[in-house]
């Protein structure tokens, strides 16, 4: 079993990896391969951060997170209070979006689920595709969960107040 400040360095990890994310958005180039490149390893840096934030509040909330990347089993091993709390903020969230900011997604012909557990399905599924991009390059992803990670991370402080400060 993990000791008591394994949710604390989970979370801390989770935060570099945001930090990172925050430094490459700030990138902008004119080079088409090194964009794709920024928008690649940004969208690998949210998932990663999506995943050791759910785990950081599994083991806040008692339990043991599995050593998986899959995003919607971990979301659901969550407490139902934490996940109803989530599954709130995830719908407010999308329905709040300007049409300009959800058209190119409709353009490529996909929505921004409004329920998250279809959200993370979704997300699950381009997460292992960037994960193993290398073993079929041509093979498109979509990954729209940029926002999950904020919204977790203040279901975090609500849980544990004195990461707030920290």
């Amino acid at each position: 079993m993990a000791d008591d400040g394994e949710p604390e360095r989970i979370f801390q990890q989770a935060i570099s990896l945001l930090r990172a994310q925050e430094i490459l958005k700030e990138r902008k180039t004119d080079d088409h391969d090194e964009a794709v490149a920024l928008v690649t390893t940004t969208s690998l840096l949210q998932a990663f951060t999506i995943e050791l934030l759910l785990k950081c509040l599994i083991r806040v909330e008692g339990g043991s997170p599995p050593p998986i990347h899959d995003l919607l089993d971990l979301f659901n091993l969550l407490s139902a209070p934490t996940r109803e709390r989530l599954e709130t903020m995830w719908r407010d969230y999308v329905q709040s979006q300007p049409a300009e900011m959800t058209e190119p997604f409709k353009q490529a012909g996909m929505t921004i689920e409004p329920e998250l557990t279809s959200a993370l399905a979704v997300g699950r599924r381009a997460f292992q595709r960037i994960r193993y991009l290398h073993e079929e390059p041509g093979e498109d992803f979509v990954f729209y969960l940029g926002a999950l990670p904020n919204m977790i991370m203040t279901v975090a402080f609500k849980l544990r107040p004195d990461w707030a400060n920290g």
